[in-house]
């Protein structure tokens, strides 16, 4: 029998705290666009949860909710995981969820031969849109940020779309532009 893993009995890691500026999970959610039942399965300050469908579930271990303790049903998941035990919240979320996005370093989807084989098999990566690097967003990061699309059942080439953000501005704080052919522009890969 698999070992239940919960994030009330991880070993907190500092690096997995890293706020979502508002304005980056507004665009996400705006690109995307989700419907249904969301979940947002690590809200911290609510970036993300404030601007999915009315309605929309969340959970935040620091509040008591464990998202490993999480088996509703849901359409989308959306949210800024932890990075430390991303592998097991991304196979989590396969069990709930038939759309995922989840702003990552971007390599963090495709680090080990197990994680790509594991996204093949229960669909595959149609999107990524590219948020810019860690240390721009003000994180401890240097590698791509980017939100992550994950769907069940898909097979086919992953498009990729930059964020852009107005000349001179920084990539929070700013008014939101909306998604457009103006704002963004895509790469198809595959």
């Amino acid at each position: 029998m698999a070992m239940q893993l919960h994030l009330l009995n991880v070993e907190k890691n500092a690096k997995d705290t890293v706020y979502t500026p508002d304005d980056v999970a507004r665009d996400i959610v705006e690109f995307y666009q989700p419907t249904g039942k969301c979940l947002d399965p690590c809200r911290g300050e609510g970036a993300f949860y404030k601007f999915l469908p009315q309605g929309s579930d969340w959970c935040e271990v620091r509040e008591g909710r464990d998202f490993f303790q999480y088996n509703h049903r849901v359409d989308w998941i959306i949210s800024n995981p932890p990075y430390s035990v991303f592998s097991q919240f991304l196979r989590h979320s396969f069990n709930v969820a038939d759309n995922i996005v989840y702003l990552i370093p971007v390599n963090k989807a495709f680090n080990s031969f197990k994680m790509m084989k594991d996204i093949s098999e229960w669909g595959g990566i149609p999107h990524i849109y590219v948020v810019s690097s860690g240390g721009k967003l003000g994180w401890d990061i240097g590698f791509a940020i980017g939100a992550v699309y994950f769907k069940r059942g898909f097979s086919g080439g992953t498009q990729t779309t930059f964020r852009k953000t107005p000349p001179n501005k920084p990539l929070h704080g700013t008014p939101n532009l909306g998604f457009n052919s103006n704002s963004a522009h895509a790469l198809k890969v595959g």
